[in-house]
């Protein structure tokens, strides 16, 4: 019998001490808090894409913002949608098939310094490139893992000497490619644990740093690359890999779906399962956030984000109820 409850004894302390152990390991990730009382969102408007040619938007993904402010939107009618700042359709173009200016599956959008419009195809494999109107300019990419191949290729990025960089979900990576579409490097590596480790990334961004921005969704964290493509830092929050903390403001994401960096350097985060956006500086701290007030709790939204150019306005994809989400931005007083 005391050899019994000896026993017992020692399983009860051996739990505590495995709780202890993984709890402290799981708060390195949480997210620092910032002191900024001011800051925040308010949302001003949505568009529904109601006057667009071929119909109102049906599950909007991909978004970005062009030099000129203008706003390209991809979405489940298998198009790019092209709205004025003022949210008015200016065009749109594409449809089902795998020739030119054709998409099974669009995801990923981004435009480059140029005007350029890229456009990834999560189920094809590839990236079309358009002028700012929409005419067919130039595709590349092939179904694979080697160098300037892809396995359902998501988010992108394209930096101020046109570089592109591409969230490569499947190949739990990151590739940044030439302006031509030529492979330069793999940015990140497969894996649950430790910086530079990526886990089915969804979103990519450049900071005001030139630093390459990552939304790694189902590590639930965001991470931070140098321009060399080394990992620098990273901000979130998960136990035992499979159990993301509820987000609070310092906890944590649920599944980051894309994150984007503002002229000031301030970051924002489509944290898609929590249902919000989210503030953080540039240093990766906890400013503010804002919750969809009507989310659709069994539909991961917001997707992705994009900014405009002088940083007052946050649009984002509302997947579940077929809008964007028009935020003004209210900045903290810097974005240390």
């Amino acid at each position: 019998m005391p050899f019994r409850r000896i026993g017992l004894i020692g399983i009860v302390l051996a739990t505590l001490v495995l709780v202890a152990v993984f709890a402290r390991w799981g708060t390195r990730w949480t997210v620092p808090q910032a002191l900024a009382a001011t800051a925040g969102y308010t949302l001003r408007t949505s568009w529904t894409g109601a006057d667009a040619r071929g119909g109102p938007l049906q599950g909007p993904i991909g978004i970005a913002v062009a030099p000129s402010g203008d706003v390209y939107v991809t979405d489940a009618v298998l198009r790019v949608v092209q709205f004025s700042p003022d949210g008015r359709v200016r065009r749109e173009w594409g449809h089902e098939g795998q020739g030119r200016g054709e998409f099974s599956n669009p995801v990923g959008i981004a435009v480059g310094p140029n005007g350029t419009v890229y456009v990834s195809d999560y189920e094809q494999d590839r990236i079309q490139t358009f002028s700012p109107t929409g005419e067919f300019l130039m595709e590349f990419g092939t179904s694979g893992s080697g160098p300037g191949q892809f396995r359902s290729p998501a988010g992108l990025a394209v930096d101020r000497d046109g570089s592109i960089y591409v969230a490569d979900f499947y190949n739990h990576r990151v590739q940044k490619l030439t302006a031509n579409g030529a492979f330069v490097q793999a940015i990140g590596r497969a894996g649950r644990l430790g910086l530079g480790a990526l886990h089915y990334p969804t979103g990519v961004a450049l900071t005001r740093e030139r630093e390459i921005l990552v939304a790694d969704a189902y590590n639930y964290q965001v991470q931070w690359f140098d321009a060399s493509g080394d990992a620098i830092r990273q901000v979130g929050y998960h136990l035992f890999w499979l159990w993301p903390r509820p987000l609070s403001s310092t906890a944590g994401f649920a599944v980051p779906t894309d994150a984007g960096a503002s002229p000031n350097g301030v970051i924002h985060v489509a944290d898609s399962a929590n249902h919000r956006v989210v503030m953080l500086s540039a240093r990766g701290a906890y400013v503010a956030d804002w919750r969809i007030p009507d989310a659709n709790p069994d539909i991961y939204s917001p997707e992705h984000v994009a900014i405009s150019p002088d940083g007052s306005t946050v649009y984002a994809t509302d997947l579940a109820a077929n809008r964007v989400l028009v935020l003004n931005v209210r900045m903290p007083d810097d974005g240390r």
